[in-house]
């Protein structure tokens, strides 16, 4: 699934379309990990506030049979001091770095899925809202190219209670450059490895839930699959403008066989308007 790294938030809406996307689970990271968020350099303590409107498509989870498309308002935060850095990396606190490295705290997470609206996980329990935390260690490895080795534990959520539902390794190769003058172009290239646990939450089916088309099953670790995703900003003035495309392909991830799982191949894109409301350190 996809990860819920950095901001923004997504309010909810009674529009179909709208709900759906919000409630999607990898929805805000796409946007995040395809470079929606400016590289402008930041001094100690700076701050971004706006507001926007995101508009895309996303699968109601990797391997999931159907997909969204939907319009929604997007509030916009940033923030960077020498300890805290909320931006299109996702939050993270700088734990130590050296020549070329940096081992940081990452923080991500997940919004939840209603099964209305998914006709595989019909009269299954939802996915509550994830959170995961770990260390990341990043290290450039040449101009504009750098390799992530993120390691997070996940916590599932309703606010009521909460629950380990394991754990997920994602080594990534990072291509970030600008372009051209105020336009920023990245590129992810990642693996993702998770525990039993994780597959089991998204992909089990208990006894309980078994009908003549979804049997009883039990997901193992291993591979959670590829994911390629690219994103280009543009900044002018108070306003961003943002593009992203992602090319999942999961028909090696080991929960292929879960009969929630149903395409091997996924393609998501959307854009993103921004208007920066304020600024100012903090």
């Amino acid at each position: 699934m996809n990860r819920l790294q950095g901001l923004p938030i997504c309010p909810g809406s009674g529009n179909t379309a709208v709900k759906t996307g919000v409630k999607n689970i990898r929805l805000l990271a796409l946007l995040l990990s395809g470079g929606l968020i400016s590289q402008q350099q930041a001094h100690a303590g700076d701050y971004q506030l706006g507001v926007g409107v995101l508009v895309g498509s996303q699968p109601h989870y990797p391997g999931a049979a159907q997909s969204s498309r939907f319009v929604l308002p997007v509030p916009y935060i940033t923030y960077r001091s020498p300890k805290l850095q909320i931006d299109r990396l996702g939050a993270s606190g700088l734990l130590a770095q050296g020549d070329g490295w940096t081992i940081d705290l990452s923080l991500a997470g997940a919004l939840a899925v209603d099964n209305d609206d998914n006709l595989l996980r019909a009269g299954m329990p939802v996915l509550d809202w994830i959170g995961e935390a770990g260390p990341v260690l990043k290290i450039d490895i040449a101009e504009h190219w750098a390799v992530h080795l993120p390691v997070r534990a996940a916590v599932a959520t309703d606010f009521k209670q909460a629950e380990s539902i394991g754990w997920r390794v994602e080594p990534q190769l990072r291509y970030e450059r600008e372009i051209y003058p105020q336009l920023q172009f990245s590129s992810a290239l990642a693996y993702a490895h998770s525990s039993s646990a994780y597959h089991q939450y998204f992909y089990g089916v208990a006894p309980q839930y078994q009908t003549s088309s979804r049997p009883v099953y039990t997901a193992t670790s291993g591979s959670s699959g590829w994911r390629f995703a690219n994103g280009m900003t543009l900044q002018q003035g108070d306003w961003r403008f943002g593009v992203y495309s992602r090319y999942d392909y999961l028909a090696d991830a080991v929960y292929a066989d879960s009969p929630l799982f149903a395409k091997s191949h996924q393609l998501t894109a959307g854009f993103v308007v921004v208007r920066i409301l304020k600024t100012g350190e903090w």
